[in-house]
């Protein structure tokens, strides 16, 4: 017996039973007036609840008890972003949602998983592994059009902490494998409000893993075409009130070009413990090093062009949750080493606090409330022309605050505000409003305006190409309108049309050596996005999501048509997953001047389970063996493929 409740009986809830090993088919139930649901099931058992209004629910029983369960829902503040999870068994989907799922895919990072299952993500690259940095470095993610070069525009936020270099303001695409990671949600369009600089475009956030219930073990392998191999080990264990876990990885190449090999290793340490009922203290730290060689573009081959980077980050959080007020404390730090063959060294840091707490203050009404302080900079010089770039940093403050009504059983309002100072460029404010709908059952339509910004960085005040210490941010307003829809079980679509005005961009004009930043630069973009989800039979699902933008300033290796998809099929004693991507035409520089063809990818994961510990894997990508370049130069490998396992306990 369950009991379904905030502080009131949760009516209309959808319960969904599952057993772990999948011994039997899901037992789904509604709640009634009193928010109680019945079920006969033995444990363990993995509960999932969805309500209106809520979070999603998901937890495991692992005992019996001769009192109802009792399940207190945390209601949801709106959130524009698609959550995309990282799953390791392709059996345990039995229901279709807006969630996508990412290990099937074969994907080897962040950047790479999210570009193949977000219609409106683009994601540079350029051979089999390894971004990049410096002059030809990749790795650049644009949403909906907006990103920056080099990418600016986009936050990632790793287990709650914005994650950048503090000298260039972009996060570090290598760095972010999918060792350590639970699941990563994107968030389209602005979300200054919650984040701050450089979430114009929209976020990026990891979140990391935290082991279920007892102790799990599980060690990936995988080796292939260009000597690339990956292997990954997670382990950790949760008790009665706390939990910790340990997660590395290496991944290695030798590229598919002369001078392209990379290799990196990471490593995290989490654990937590509730202090009580209200109070959970938890630390993860994580360090990672990669080395990655540049080819350069095949009309200029590079030879013994490498970079060395080593980063590494902490947070100590304090969580509290009761069932009228949920929320943390995080303070944060990150650091990192870059060596560069041109001669580049720097070494960078950013340490800050965020405050983030929810109040219900009524039963239809929300409150959050929060702020950051955050210091960032570092110090770089170039050890081959003695050019000492000198240290510096800035310091921000800010707070911000979102409230959410929902004023009928149909109707969510919200709305929120963050003002922040900056030490050098003074106050800024970014305002939102939305509304979200519910049409009929399983069908929503919510409208957002928001404003997002982004303040220049060290590198543009005080470093190159031309610094300009009177740089001042860049803004965009960004009017959005989603139907989505969930008429049955096996069915989820939805479509989003979006129209965002850039201003005060920061560009850069004249030719060398007279260069020079200004804020000169603007855009409209314009665009719509679909996606579709739909379980066509018990053994064969689809999803597929399309992408078209249209701008007045369109950057660089930015498609205006993009097309996802992907086919699941459960053979028996094999899963298999075909799907891949279609990518229009694009500008391959800043003045227009050439173009870069369109291609479609198409990839192949099978995997087999031999028991419940083993697995076996093979993945073959680029499976029509397209010749394309994603960025100019630089030819993408052919047909390749890499073979591995996975073990469970």
């Amino acid at each position: 017996m369950l009991s379904i409740h905030r502080d009131l009986p949760v009516p209309g809830a959808r319960v969904e039973v599952n057993s772990p090993d999948r011994r039997y088919s899901p037992a789904v139930a509604v709640t009634p007036a009193n928010g109680a649901a019945r079920f006969e099931v033995d444990v363990p058992v993995e509960i999932t609840v969805q309500a209106s209004g809520f979070d999603l629910f998901r937890d495991r029983i692992e005992r019996a008890a001769s009192d109802p369960a009792v399940i207190r829902l945390r209601p949801a503040m709106v959130r524009s972003s698609i959550d995309v999870i990282v799953r390791d068994d392709p059996d345990t989907v039995t229901t279709v949602s807006s969630n996508l799922e990412i290990e099937r895919t074969g994907a080897r990072t962040v950047f790479d998983a999210v570009e193949e299952v977000v219609p409106g993500v683009s994601v540079t690259r350029r051979g089999v592994m390894g971004y990049g940095i410096s002059t030809n470095g990749t790795g650049g993610v644009t949403i909906c059009g907006v990103g920056g070069s080099p990418n600016t525009g986009v936050l990632v936020v790793v287990d709650g902490r914005p994650d950048f270099q503090g000298l260039m303001g972009h996060p570090l695409p290598d760095f972010y494998s999918l060792s350590d990671a639970g699941s990563v949600s994107v968030t389209e369009g602005p979300a200054s409000v919650l984040y701050g600089s450089n979430a114009m475009g929209g976020v990026v956030e990891v979140k990391n893993w935290e082991p279920p219930e007892g102790m799990s073990t599980r060690l990936t392998a995988s080796f292939g075409s260009f000597y690339t191999g990956q292997y990954r080990l997670s382990h950790g264990a949760r008790f009665r009130r706390g939990f910790y876990s340990v997660n590395a990885g290496v991944s290695h190449t030798s590229g598919d070009r002369p001078s392209s090999a990379f290799r990196d290793q990471d490593g995290t340490i989490t654990a937590g413990y509730d202090l009580s009922s209200v109070w959970k203290a938890s630390i993860d730290g994580r360090y990672g090093h990669f080395h990655v060689e540049d080819p350069g573009p095949i009309n200029a081959p590079l030879v013994n062009s490498y970079a060395k980077v080593g980063r590494g980050g902490f947070s100590a959080n304090l969580d509290d949750a009761t069932t009228s007020a949920w929320g943390y404390i995080r303070a944060y730090s990150s650091y990192g080493n870059h060596h560069i063959t041109d001669g580049f060294r720097s070494t960078d840091r950013t340490t800050g606090i965020r405050v983030d707490q929810n109040i219900a203050i009524a039963p239809r009404l929300i409150l959050e409330v929060g702020s950051d302080v955050v210091n960032y900079g570092g110090q770089a010089r170039n050890a081959i022309s003695r050019l000492d770039y000198g240290r510096h940093t800035l310091n921000s403050g800010a707070g911000f605050v979102r409230a959410q009504w929902t004023a009928t059983s149909r109707v969510r309002l919200h709305s929120g505000v963050r003002y922040e100072y900056n030490s050098l460029f003074g106050p800024i404010a970014a305002p939102e409003f939305g509304a979200s709908f519910t049409l009929a059952p399983g069908c929503a339509f919510s409208t957002e305006v928001a404003r997002g910004f982004r303040n220049p960085t060290i590198r543009e005040l005080y470093m190159f190409p031309a610094p300009n210490p009177a740089l001042l941010p860049e803004h965009v307003w960004n009017y959005q309108a989603t139907f989505q829809a969930h008429p049955a079980k096996s069915l989820a679509a939805s479509v989003t049309g979006y129209y965002a005005s850039l201003d005060n961009l920061i560009a850069t004009t004249g030719y060398y050596p007279n260069l020079r930043l200004l804020n000169t630069g603007a855009a409209l973009n314009r665009g719509i996005e679909t996606t579709a989800r739909w379980r066509v039979h018990k053994r064969v699902a689809v999803q597929s999501g399309y992408a078209y933008l249209r701008s007045t300033n369109l950057a660089p290796y930015v498609p205006g048509q993009k097309f996802n998809y992907g086919i699941d099929f459960d053979a028996g004693r094999a899963f298999i997953y075909f799907g891949g991507m279609s990518v229009g035409e694009r500008w391959g520089d800043s003045q227009h001047s050439r173009k870069l063809g369109a291609y479609t990818l198409g990839s192949l994961k099978m995997t087999i389970p031999l028991n419940r510990q083993w697995r076996l894997t093979t993945v073959v990508d680029n499976l029509f063996n397209q010749d394309y370049q994603v960025v100019t130069g630089y030819p993408m490998p052919g047909i390749n493929a890499t073979g591995g396992f996975s073990l469970s306990f």
